[in-house]
């Protein structure tokens, strides 16, 4: 499917008046010219038909993942007093509501706000937190919370994955950078200091950033994504314009494009 919408601009695009009459010695050129001819002249069902497929993608998407956070919730326990008690104190200290804690009993590291929002907290990761360290995590995933970051993400995830163009990957990381560092900068707020050492001791070497704020950039952000971000977004700008010209032109030379080939 990725495949298919990276090379599928390509056929509307390729100049058919330069092809005509061109490479009819070599085998496979004709069947391939009127392909395209066909292909070409039925552009508004090829477009439905991938714009359909997209839609499919992204429905299997939001099956699957519903599926896997049901599963997830099932394993879910009661948060422990600790946990609850330094969630509501940061909820008060942000004027924020609580949302549903899903306190998970297993050694990884989970500290992660979802769509619902629910925040996932695991006890690998708790436990080796003092009390101040809890709170500040709770203020930093309670930002995400009240912000709707997790919603927000779905809905840009889900977005690029129906667009008929792949790529969109460095802006989507981008995006959550930005939001990963807004709420560092929201629940560092007063406590820079302590949230940055906290965040130098848990974040495994990342890199630490400031300006607006301090704190902890996306794990996910690259430095290349700086100028990829904008590929995507460029190519879909350029085919918006260039495949309606370019089905004009072939309208226009069709009879000529009919007659003059192998």
């Amino acid at each position: 499917m990725r495949f298919l919408r990276a090379i599928w601009p390509l056929l509307f695009l390729i100049p058919l008046t330069w092809w005509a009459d061109r490479g009819c010695r070599y085998a496979g050129v004709d069947p391939i010219y009127h392909l395209t001819l066909w292909v070409h002249e039925r552009l508004g069902w090829f477009v439905a038909l991938l714009a359909a497929a997209s839609v499919i993608t992204v429905v299997v998407k939001i099956i699957v993942a519903r599926r896997r956070f049901a599963n997830l919730l099932h394993l879910a326990d009661v948060a422990p007093t600790r946990v609850t008690g330094a969630f509501s104190a940061a909820a008060a200290e942000l004027g924020v509501s609580v949302p549903k804690i899903a306190f998970l009993d297993v050694a990884d590291r989970i500290a992660t706000t979802v769509f619902g929002p629910v925040i996932l907290l695991s006890r690998g990761f708790s436990d080796e937190l003092d009390d101040s360290e809890l709170l500040l995590v709770a203020r930093h995933e309670l930002v995400h919370a009240s912000q709707r970051d997790a919603t927000v993400g779905v809905l840009w995830h889900l977005t690029f994955a129906a667009l008929l163009l792949p790529g969109f990957e460095p802006l989507e990381r981008r995006l959550h950078a930005l939001r990963e560092r807004r709420a560092n900068a929201l629940a560092a707020a007063a406590r820079e200091e302590a949230y940055l050492a906290l965040i130098a001791r848990i974040a495994g070497g990342a890199v630490l950033c400031a300006g607006a704020g301090l704190g902890l950039e996306a794990a996910s952000r690259r430095a290349s994504d700086r100028w990829l971000m904008w590929i995507a977004p460029a190519l879909l700008i350029v085919l918006a314009v260039s495949l309606p010209l370019s089905h004009a032109e072939f309208l226009h030379d069709r009879t000529y494009l009919l007659a003059h080939h192998c």
